[in-house]
């Protein structure tokens, strides 16, 4: 996939008209000069599909525990010899400080610095400084980007040795947390008995009106349920039928989960389509009336840290990776309110406390959305949403 190919999806959905400009020109040096290896590099990179592991087990958490302590162990001289670490992400500056404070404080010698910034904005960066040759950046941390970053070929591939306690395990880039959606819904606008059962009787037609719905064509939260869905289902028919429905409900959608959100919970819609399950439960927590439906399976959506290929600090950021991945990295991950990536963490949002033993999450594995979102939803969701 050329390299102008992979940012025209960003740069459209949040870059200014001026920075566009300069990033296209970028990105045509970039497809001319490097999409030739960039291609080659990424067929090598993409994994054929994303493995879960739903139910934790002791064993598994021992041999966790044990591979990250030898491998922490090998890597921190040879990343306290490079002395450095830089993370791009999109996370919050705040989240990004107590994360790197404590793997400061756990790897002494070792001076981390991020730079924060939207994915449209990560996407372009990297893959500049990838066609340039730049060593300027070593892991990027964050959602959507890491992804795309993979597909020009400037991720390099590495496999956390904690793989056996991820819900979500991709072998080229270590899962580090998870976006987890939940159904939510206003508890002074509709009675439990009256909410929908599952993500698909949402587009029933009783609920008009009611839904604060997500742009489907936006990349986002429900975009990615849809990939998830039509992997899970494999019936077009059924598919199709349900982004109709969605369609059909006649509402507006919206482009900003949480402020989507908020609407819900100030009475001017009754559900949410969908909600992101920490700032569900951080309402919760205050009082604010607000719940979300348990018996749904949560969507899960991988956040990872991709370690670049052109990496000046690579030990430090495979260190940094596999920190993220422990116990004490989580516990990190966990007390600025994102949810952990594996199947053994105890947390109030952990899969299994708040939807119960046994629950079966719905993950969003397919490599064309995760990869290539604009192509993917401009075939299968614009020719039914637009047409």
């Amino acid at each position: 996939m050329g390299l102008a190919l992979i940012a025209s999806f960003w740069l459209a959905a949040a870059v200014p008209a001026a920075e566009k400009a300069a990033v296209k020109e970028a990105a045509k040096d970039a497809a001319k000069d490097a999409a030739k290896d960039a291609k080659s590099a990424a067929q090598k990179a993409v994994p054929k599909e994303q493995t879960g592991n739903v139910a934790g087990s002791p064993a598994a958490t021992a041999a966790a525990k044990k591979a990250f302590e030898k491998v922490s162990a090998e890597l921190y001289p040879k990343a306290k010899q490079e002395g450095n670490l830089i993370v791009y992400s999109v996370w919050d500056v705040e989240h990004l400080k107590v994360i790197t404070d404590a793997f400061m404080k756990r790897y002494p010698g070792i001076k981390a610095t991020y730079w924060q910034g939207r994915n449209p904005e990560i996407v372009t960066r990297a893959l500049t400084e990838f066609q340039g040759g730049q060593a300027s950046w070593d892991v990027v941390l964050s959602d959507n980007a890491p992804p795309v970053i993979r597909a020009a070929g400037a991720i390099m591939n590495y496999d956390t040795v904690q793989r056996d306690v991820l819900y979500l395990h991709d072998p080229t880039m270590p899962t580090v947390s998870l976006q987890i959606q939940a159904l939510a819904f206003n508890t002074k606008k509709i009675k439990p008995a009256d909410l929908p059962k599952s993500w698909e009787e949402v587009a029933n037609p009783k609920y008009k009106g009611m839904i604060a719905l997500d742009d489907p064509m936006r990349a986002g939260p429900l975009s990615s349920m849809l990939s998830g869905l039509k992997t899970q289902w494999k019936d077009d028919t059924r598919y199709n039928n349900f982004v109709k429905g969605l369609k059909a409900l006649n509402v507006p959608v919206h482009k900003s989960t949480s402020a989507m959100f908020r609407l819900v919970i100030s009475g001017e819609y009754s559900i949410c389509m969908p909600a992101l399950l920490h700032d569900v439960m951080e309402e919760m927590h205050k009082g604010t009336p607000v719940s979300y439906v348990k018996t749904i399976p949560p969507v899960l959506f991988p956040r990872q840290a991709g370690i670049y290929a052109k990496a000046p600090d690579p030990n430090a950021a495979k260190l940094f990776a596999e920190w993220l991945i422990s116990d004490e990295g989580q516990k990190a991950i966990d007390s600025v309110g994102r949810e952990s990536s594996r199947n053994d963490f105890k947390s109030k949002t952990s899969i299994e406390a708040a939807f119960g033993k046994g629950a079966k999450p719905l993950p969003v594995t397919d490599q064309q959305f995760l990869e290539d979102p604009k192509k993917w939803l401009d075939t299968y969701v614009k020719p039914i949403w637009e047409g």
